[in-house]
């Protein structure tokens, strides 16, 4: 496939699924975020969930990966009941 038709089929694909080569905002300067439009519900049972794969996995932290890993399920947890906390309690 020649350069043109590939360029016309990715803006084909890019209109398609609606992606833009810019991205719409300035990235933000955390690593990990929150979905927009997650309900509260949602972020609760998920950050469940990540606590009970963290409380499983550190029972068996036999090298410091395994104790970052469950630090990082953690924080995970922890911006989702944030985001929560943020949308039912927000603070003024």
């Amino acid at each position: 496939m020649n350069d043109s038709k590939l360029h016309d089929a990715a803006q084909r694909a890019f209109k398609h699924y609606e992606l833009h080569s810019q991205p719409a905002s300035p990235p933000s300067e955390k690593l990990f975020t929150v979905r927009t439009g997650l309900s509260t519900e949602e972020a609760l049972s998920n950050a469940s969930e990540i606590l009970e794969s963290a409380a499983v996995s550190a029972y068996d932290c036999s090298s410091r990966k395994q104790v970052l890993a469950v630090v990082q399920l953690i924080e995970m947890a922890q911006l989702l009941v944030d985001a929560a906390l943020n949308r039912e309690c927000p603070v003024a």
